[in-house]
């Protein structure tokens, strides 16, 4: 063997150990995809031809050299029918695949033309040349056959990359098709010149290396592999691994909506068995989930929901969706993941039954129940109300001397405060308590230590035992609300604590073992947990409302109402909200509480109109019946005038938690405030039609 012959051998040796490892390295990264195994198999053939093309250089008899062109046959005339498929399933023209005429008639081209060269009739004789062997083509209607075969179906290929390279719209999409036809035509010329073109005008200094040349079309097919992920190897692949592995239930969605892979976690969850999954609409499993939306937001998109199982049932989850981007920083999906949040439903709804059973029980004691902080009251029932002739919002705040009889306040005073020299040995004792009006009334009390917005208060009951009658059943009431101050002092209390505190030591000292989703999760359990207290906290807030010292100046209701504007567009820049503020709104009144009745009614009017796209939030003022009359109006859900008479009631909510965020504090607080200015207020809505919300101050 001559120096020629040995790197011509060499050449394509080397091509063939190339080959090789392009196929490793397709089927690496998804052997189970169609269109891996589609490049693979063109690659095959590639491989066979150079592997084959390495012995016929190095032959040194021409029938060796007969038996190796014909063995390199099997690649170079079934490769344009495999190319043919790769660049079908590419350009989205999959359907042809799906035909078995088809797939027949092209494995029959293949075979065919492949049984006419070992028959001799494609390349009829072989030239020894310094460089090994040099093809002699037929010249014959099966020569000819060959070549329309071979232009016919490489044509093909060129035209389903030009043509997907034409009507995409991404930018990466495009260049891929461009490599396509770039390498192919390039590799494909080259190749055709030295094997066919100059064999057959007899020009033989030049070998014939198409099996080398057409390396450069597989290299081009590999590199837009690696390069731009294409055929969503890089995307599906990764994801197929990492979610089978994580604990939570993880979804990959096309953008065309389609579930492209689902975790073990959604399977159990949903009820789904093996591929039941793929290519399933995501809206049929959760309806309320916009993937345009959360793909043009280019964020992250979080929201309870529900999931719909195969068998029908709604499971509640809380899901959250970013969308994944490729190297040339498109969208090509999203990364969809959901957390079954059932048990703790469940929780939230037993926490809610609790704070219900136990604030039934206050408001329909037969006893007075309340709760003083520093000798005044922060917290009482109705029933305690009536006993004294004030309403709720004149007995709040009010100092517990007031309460007492002249000759007994000393005394009851030094129990309160423990300075008593001779402490009782119970915390139920009889006294004399003082009406608004005067008169006073026989009382049994009950005293017990409690925590309330985490500091100590007194729970206290009061039954009137002016009736002798009663007072056995009365004080039978009195064992129970004792063991009622005991379930809010630590049954309500304590859990709530522990939840949180142990959720917040996660945070603090597992942060690095969590992920950000993970830290994510447990900030929402905070929240959770947190608001009952919230709603335990409101109260005192509300309380410290009605007990605040007033002064009062004349004010500029207009710069209140843009200054709390501008900090709700700050705070969600991204919503499409106009306020239209009447300019020069003057009142007379306690500055710090009226910017509570302004922020109160604007970041209502803003929270309700969060699900329309265009709001509308108004404020402004009127004259009515001699009175100047103060008003925010919006275009949000509104509500029903036949609930109007809830809307000022403590904790009461004329929509669901999940719906609007709130304690049903807000509005009863405007009340009280508007009250103590000597004011009233009030409201008219329809349902989706928005609401308005006046209120008057005294003049």
């Amino acid at each position: 063997m001559n120096t020629l012959q040995l790197i011509t051998a060499l050449a394509s040796f080397s091509a063939f150990l190339v080959y090789v490892f392009l196929m490793w390295f397709v089927l690496n990264l998804n052997q189970k995809e169609l269109l891996n195994k589609l490049c693979a198999l063109t690659i095959a053939s590639f491989a066979v031809w150079s592997f084959s093309s390495t012995f016929l250089h190095s032959a040194t008899s021409l029938h060796t050299a007969k038996l190796w062109t014909n063995v390199s046959s099997i690649g170079w005339c079934s490769f344009p029918v495999f190319a043919f498929w790769f660049y079908a399933a590419f350009s989205n023209h999959d359907k042809l695949l799906k035909s078995r005429s088809f797939i027949a008639m092209c494995l029959f081209l293949a075979a065919f033309f492949t049984y006419q060269q070992w028959k001799g009739n494609l390349i009829v004789d072989l030239v020894r040349q310094p460089y090994g062997w040099s093809n002699v083509w037929a010249i014959s209607p099966v020569s000819i056959g060959f070549s329309m075969y071979y232009i016919l179906f490489v044509v093909g290929c060129m035209y389903f990359a030009l043509d997907f390279e034409r009507k995409t719209k991404s930018a990466r999409e495009k260049k891929q098709a461009r490599i396509f036809y770039v390498s192919a035509l390039a590799s494909l010329v080259l190749g055709t010149m030295t094997d066919v073109a100059l064999p057959m005008l007899g020009i033989g200094a030049i070998p014939p290396l198409a099996d080398v040349f057409i390396l450069l079309w597989a290299v081009g097919l590999v590199y837009a592999i690696k390069r731009y992920g294409f055929m969503g190897l890089t995307l599906a692949t990764a994801a197929e691994d990492i979610l089978s592995t994580v604990a939570d239930s993880l979804m990959l969605v096309g953008l065309d909506s389609r579930i492209v892979l689902a975790n073990r976690k959604v399977h159990d969850l949903l009820g789904y068995k093996g591929e039941e999954l793929k290519g399933k609409d995501i809206v049929s499993i959760v309806s309320d989930i916009e993937i345009t939306a959360i793909v043009e937001s280019g964020g992250v998109y979080s929201n309870e929901t529900t999931f719909l199982t195969k068998s029908g049932k709604q499971v509640p989850v809380l899901v959250s969706a970013s969308v994944v981007r490729d190297r040339e920083e498109e969208v090509a999906g999203i990364v969809l993941t959901a957390l079954d949040i059932s048990k703790r439903k469940q929780m939230e709804q037993e926490l809610r039954a609790s704070e219900e059973k136990y604030r039934t029980l206050v408001d329909h004691a037969l006893v007075g129940i309340g709760i003083h902080q520093d000798n005044r009251i922060v917290f009482a029932n109705q029933r305690m109300a009536t006993m004294f002739g004030y309403t709720l919002e004149e007995l709040i705040g009010l100092p517990i001397a007031d309460l007492l009889h002249p000759e007994e306040r000393s005394l009851v005073l030094a129990r309160v405060n423990g300075t008593d020299p001779q402490p009782p040995e119970s915390n139920t004792y009889e006294t004399r308590l003082l009406k608004k009006d005067g008169s006073f009334f026989y009382a049994l009390v009950s005293n017990s230590l409690i925590t309330y917005n985490d500091r100590v208060a007194t729970l206290f009951t009061i039954s009137d035992i002016t009736d002798t009658k009663a007072r056995k059943e009365l004080e039978e009431a009195n064992r129970e609300l004792e063991a009622f101050s005991y379930s809010v002092s630590h049954d309500l209390r304590a859990p709530l604590r522990s939840i949180d505190g142990f959720s917040q030591m996660l945070l603090e000292d597992y942060a690095d073992k969590l992920d950000d989703q993970g830290r994510d999760y447990l900030k929402r359990i905070r929240a959770a947990t947190q608001r009952m207290s919230q709603l335990i906290n409101d109260l005192l807030t509300l309380s410290r409302i009605s007990r605040a010292d007033m002064h009062f100046e004349e004010l500029n209701l207009t710069a209140m109402a843009e200054d709390i504007a501008a900090e709700l567009k700050q705070s969600q820049p991204e919503r499409d909200v106009e306020f239209i503020i009447e300019p020069n709104v003057k009142a007379y009144g306690d500055s710090h509480l009226l910017r509570i009745v302004l922020e109160n009614l604007l970041r209502n009017a803003w929270k309700f109109t969060s699900k329309h796209k265009s709001a509308i939030i108004e404020f402004g003022v009127k004259e009515h019946d001699g009175k100047t009359v103060y008003f925010v109006r919006d275009n949000g859900a509104g509500f029903d005038m036949a609930y109007v008479d809830k809307l000022f009631v403590p904790f009461q909510r004329l929509h669901e938690q999940d719906e609007f965020e709130g304690t049903g504090i807000g509005l009863a607080t405007v009340q009280r405030i508007v009250h103590r200015h000597g004011g009233t207020v009030w409201a008219e809505g329809e349902v989706e039609k928005g609401a308005t919300f006046y209120f008057t101050l005294r003049e």
